[in-house]
């Protein structure tokens, strides 16, 4: 070019087509425009990383499968691309992704076994685990469930491992063994108890055992009225605060919301009109927002970043870093630890002081319980509403 010096997006765009030479029929071309929108720099080395996996899928080398990326090197990079291709509709979602994954795993897990050993967590897993999960899995997420799964294998096979390194088999497995395996701290222990059970129930344990009842948590104790009140006044007023972590905390600490339901809100259950700011958190019920949390809500999801994800089009309110997909659970209870929120004490709080003051078939509503467990509540806090005679059982 003379010496002249090419600027950055005509540099993308020639990078781009070394890797993905443009091809009217070809199979990434959809994500072609929003790699073109993204900011030069980091999207480059973006393509450099991952030359080898866009060309691979783009000729044909790779099957352009969930089953084949499950198979790929680099998790983290194959994720974030396979959520590119699904918000843009080149890849179908995986709704089974979450136990499949499981399901692949289990053999390298149970690899360390011995045979009987491995033999008998096998069929555990296959006639006790995976079957729940199947069932759970068609009537909502499980991403939660399989995790609980994953750290109770995990637990099992550390502790057939432990009966492996004295020598005993499951079967021979003695009363002094259970009480050692609970005996050391840590409420990962009592991960195995389902286990026992089963084993128990199918006669690889032997029945005169006596298993440990199940572990109680410590009750969490709620955050104090006086410090819930400023936080909800430091959500208010700190500008200097993320909005994100400031509408989300003022969920959890004004009206008692769940994480899990806060990351599943919508653009479309922002409900805006000249003058007010609705947001709905059921089928039913809507909440008005105050300022400035109304403004916030109104502006969300934020654009945060200039890569490829941010490109394409997204209806969640709280937009997470992979196309498509909104901010987790966790990653959202992390961040509002890191702003000194701890969101369940939180919302013990503000759902103690909201059964003070509204019945319970009206509260259930607004926190997404049942009225029975709403009423457990009141009748704790003693509420004005504890005697609402419309929320007696007959």
């Amino acid at each position: 070019m003379n010496g002249e010096r090419m600027c950055a997006r005509c540099a993308l765009r020639c990078h781009l087509e070394n890797v993905l030479p443009p091809t009217p029929d070809g199979l990434l071309e959809p994500l072609r425009d929003a790699i073109m929108q993204a900011e030069p720099k980091t999207t480059r080395r973006w393509l450099s990383r991952n030359t080898d996996l866009l060309g691979g899928l783009h000729d044909g080398t790779i099957p352009l499968t969930h089953g084949s990326l499950d198979l790929l090197p680099r998790p983290k990079s194959v994720d974030y691309l396979r959520s590119l291709l699904v918000a843009t509709g080149i890849l179908d979602p995986d709704v089974h992704r979450t136990l499949r994954r499981l399901e692949t795993a289990l053999p390298h897990l149970l690899n360390g076994l011995d045979t009987g050993h491995r033999r008998l967590a096998s069929q555990w897993t296959h006639w006790a685990v995976l079957p729940r999960l199947r069932g759970l899995e068609s009537h909502r997420p499980i991403g939660t469930a399989v995790q609980n799964a994953r750290c109770q294998i995990l637990q099992v096979i550390q502790f057939l491992n432990t009966l492996e390194r004295r020598g005993t088999e499951m079967h021979h497995c003695a009363q002094s063994d259970i009480d050692a395996w609970f005996a050391e701290p840590g409420a990962s222990r009592w991960h195995i108890r389902p286990f026992l059970t089963w084993a128990q129930r199918t006669r690889h344990l032997p029945k005169e055992i006596t298993l440990p009842k199940e572990r109680r948590a410590h009750a969490e104790l709620p955050t104090d009225a006086e410090d819930r009140w400023q936080i909800g006044r430091r959500l208010i007023h700190d500008e200097s605060l993320d909005p994100v972590d400031r509408l989300a905390g003022a969920l959890v600490a004004l009206y008692a919301q769940p994480l899990r339901r806060i990351v599943s809100l919508t653009t479309a259950d922002v409900i805006a009109t000249a003058t007010t700011t609705g947001l709905r958190l059921g089928p039913t019920d809507v909440l008005d927002l105050p300022d400035p949390f109304a403004a916030i809500a109104r502006k969300l999801p934020l654009k945060r970043r200039t890569g490829t994800a941010e490109q394409l089009p997204t209806t969640w309110l709280f937009a997470g870093g992979h196309a498509g997909k909104p901010l987790s659970a966790t990653s959202l209870g992390n961040r509002l630890r890191a702003i000194g929120i701890e969101p369940r004490k939180l919302r013990l709080s503000a759902t103690e002081q909201l059964a003070r003051e509204l019945p319970p078939s009206v509260l259930a509503g607004i926190l997404g319980l049942n009225a029975h467990t709403v009423a457990k509540h009141t009748f704790k806090t003693n509420g004005q509403w504890a005697n609402y005679a419309a929320d007696r059982r007959p």
